[in-house]
């Protein structure tokens, strides 16, 4: 879930000309991403870049150029990307800070959407992707850990500033974009086969996006003209999409009283759409609770960031999406032990990306000790490592972990575990950089 964190205390505090005040913790960059003040106090959202985007003139320059194209993309949904810098040899984006949760968090916590708030967000969503689309990029990632509700309805995050390049391409865009309306439609993982879930027309579009090839799916702006009922609206397709993406605004937590940085997700107040809005600050104060917990533990052990996925060579997109499911009903409980009746050996079958990057997982907990062990296996690479209970939610844990054989193939990350069908749990996997792993294991 992103919170802000406070800075660790090998942070910088300034990036350029920009004053850092905290960590926003769980966001699906392959950086890190920072809380900041601009010099006339408003806030904003600093991504440091990885890799070589600062190594030379030429990288600088390329750098610079598609961050400029980036800045094109119309405010209709889509947080804007601010500016761009270096800092040294490290070269970083600034985006428009939009406070509120992320699709993910809220479907996990507040259950599955119907009715005109579905709708609306679906709306939104499209929105968002047709004004990136029609700057000439692509997201590339998308999916509901790329979505902030905020106070005017939903927000894209975290699009790719690079224009279309190998499996990142609109249309497969609009495949992520369909599996996200059933993630939202269900209130957690979901499938093709879940799609009565979703009303006409928007079952139709999903269906499209789903089943036809790259060639055949609709585009975004397209879905949203769909969606909207009328082909030529006065304002503009994407500024009515924007008009009526208000119909799933969400109204943050409150910020706790002498807080610089604000708690709540990525990157705005308005109301919930379908709960009222004293159980969603209920739920940020449990969140918060759960964030300091995770935040001390962590600091005990020095166990570091997670920082890619289970399996971070695949190099395909993701067009589905991680799974955490719970739904936390009093304060959670610290970290401690396992409890007896999730202890055992769980093993199945995860995807990371498409239905072809597949491979296996099994999980060992140890009744009455704080974690267990978890080992991957896929077609090219076999890997294992330690599990550390890091919080607990009612019954889903997350589970710090670290890596201790192939980390050349996998890296450490947080794995969560919660209730499924009898005999089952939902296992997902987030780690800093790269696509989600997300399946159900059996005992």
């Amino acid at each position: 879930m992103p919170h802000v964190t406070p800075l660790h205390a090998d942070d910088a505090r300034r990036v350029g000309r920009y004053r850092l005040t905290g960590r926003i913790e769980g966001m699906p960059a392959a950086g890190p991403v920072y809380l900041a003040r601009t010099v006339d106090g408003s806030q904003v959202t600093i991504t440091l870049v990885p890799g070589d985007a600062a190594a030379d003139a030429a990288a600088r320059d390329r750098f610079t150029a598609e961050a400029s194209a980036a800045r094109r993309v119309a405010p209709f949904c889509a947080a804007r990307i601010l500016g761009a810098g270096f800092d040294g040899d490290r070269a970083f984006l600034v985006s428009e800070y939009v406070a509120g949760p992320s699709l993910r968090e809220f479907a996990d916590t507040e259950g599955a959407w119907e009715g005109d708030g579905l709708t609306a967000l679906a709306i939104g969503t499209a929105t968002g992707l047709a004004a990136v689309h029609q700057a000439g990029l692509v997201h590339g990632e998308f999916g509901p850990e790329h979505v902030v509700l905020g106070a005017d309805g939903p927000r894209v995050i975290e699009f790719g500033i690079t224009p279309p390049y190998g499996a990142a391409t609109p249309a497969a865009d609009m495949r992520a974009w369909a599996f996200t309306m059933l993630y939202a439609a269900a209130g957690g993982p979901a499938g093709p086969a879940d799609l009565e879930l979703l009303p006409e027309p928007l079952r139709k579009l999903a269906a499209v996006c789903l089943s036809a090839g790259p060639a055949d799916r609709p585009t975004a702006r397209a879905i949203v003209v769909e969606l909207l009922g009328e082909p030529d609206p006065q304002a503009g397709v994407l500024a009515e999409g924007l008009r009526r993406a208000a119909g799933a605004a969400v109204r943050p937590p409150p910020p706790p009283a002498g807080s610089d940085a604000q708690p709540g997700p990525s990157h705005g107040d308005g109301a919930i759409p379908r709960r009222p809005t004293t159980i969603w600050w209920a739920v940020g104060i449990v969140v918060c609770i759960v964030a300091i917990v995770v935040a001390v533990r962590a600091a005990q052990n020095d166990s570091g960031q997670p920082s890619a996925a289970a399996k971070p060579g695949a190099t395909s997109r993701p067009e589905s999406t991680a799974t955490d499911t719970p739904r936390p009903q009093a304060s959670p409980s610290p970290a401690g032990t396992v409890p007896p009746g999730l202890a055992g050996t769980w093993s199945g079958q995860v995807r990371q990306n498409n239905p072809s990057d597949v491979f296996s997982v099994q999980v060992t907990l140890v009744p009455g000790t704080p974690g267990g062990t978890v080992r991957y296996s896929g077609a090219s690479f076999s890997c294992s490592g330690a599990l550390s209970l890091a919080a607990r939610v009612g019954s889903t844990l997350k589970l710090n972990q670290g890596i201790t054989r192939g980390r050349r193939d996998c890296a450490d990350g947080v794995v969560t575990l919660s209730p499924g069908p009898p005999g089952a749990v939902q296992f997902s996997f987030r780690g800093k950089a790269g696509p989600a792993a997300t399946g159900t294991l059996n005992k």
